[in-house]
């Protein structure tokens, strides 16, 4: 019960912040989006340019011109090699400076180009744990498939379809997925507090493995809500589909913001109950 209790009044803290912080984290958030929207359409348009001037070529023809033309196809996929890399490089970095914005705007940190230094070395540190985390999401995403698949054959009742999949995706997929980033963030969290790598995956590991059972009613209560807001956002399909995409972004973008703020109160008051966790 006290355990009930105290996670009831992490929630409620959930909303109790600082709305300066939490609008900030937001527009990072969009910020982030808009960066990397810019990128990929660049990246796009390059190679929607350059395989347009190679859409004539014909391997058939053994010609001189086909020979040139033969080099240019091995030009473009060169090209989209060392251009798709540069993509990789650049997102990898605007994803570690936003998100050192973000957490150091959550904790009341102050910035330094050290910080900013570490954290790319902690994303670089991530990288098997976030190869982990795609294959799990895979997985969980053909696991729904299967199951989707499985009760539409053993069911004529779509609605008892529908039932059995919205538990499914509530209470066992959407907590996993939600658990997943949440390491990811507690990590975030340690590293942005202590300002130290090695301390910071010890005390991820310590969370997110050792005390696995503490983080399951957090990740339920996010999934609670993101299936809630799904379901508030249900009249937007009435909008026009650019409209609707907005609002979808926005609402996507506020329950980020609060579910890092929401995680943030959970391991301050885990912290403060266990004295360490």
């Amino acid at each position: 019960m006290t355990y009930l209790t105290n996670q009831i009044d992490i929630f409620k803290k959930s909303f109790n912040i600082d709305k300066k912080r939490f609008f900030s984290v937001m527009l990072l958030d969009l910020l982030f989006i808009l960066v990397s929207y810019i990128a990929l359409f660049l990246w796009s348009s390059w190679i929607i340019s350059s395989a347009s001037r190679i859409s004539g070529l014909e391997l058939e023809m053994l010609t001189e011109n086909a020979l040139e033309q033969l080099a240019a196809l091995k030009s473009f996929y060169y090209g989209i090699l060392a251009c798709s890399l540069l993509l990789i490089v650049f997102l990898f970095f605007a994803w570690s400076f936003f998100q050192g914005l973000i957490w150091s705007t959550i904790l009341k940190k102050r910035l330094s180009l050290g910080y900013f230094r570490k954290f790319l070395l902690l994303n670089i540190a991530c990288i098997p744990l976030s190869i982990v985390i795609f294959f799990t999401a895979v997985l969980c995403f053909w696991f729904f498939k299967s199951a989707f698949l499985f009760f539409s054959a053993a069911s004529a009742n779509p609605y008892l379809v529908m039932l059995a999949l919205l538990v499914l995706f509530a209470f066992i997929l959407l907590p996993i997925m939600l658990y997943l980033a949440c390491v990811v963030w507690i990590l975030y969290f340690y590293f942005t507090k202590k300002n130290k790598i090695l301390n910071s995956f010890k005390n991820a590991f310590d969370v997110g493995l050792k005390k696995i059972h503490l983080l399951y009613v957090p990740c339920l209560i996010m999934s609670i809500v993101f299936v809630l807001l799904s379901v508030i956002t249900i009249p937007l399909n009435l909008l026009p589909a650019g409209l609707e995409l907005l609002f979808l972004l926005i609402f996507l973008v506020i329950y980020t913001a609060w579910t890092r703020f929401y995680i943030t109160a959970f391991v301050t008051k885990s912290e403060r109950i266990h004295h360490k966790i």
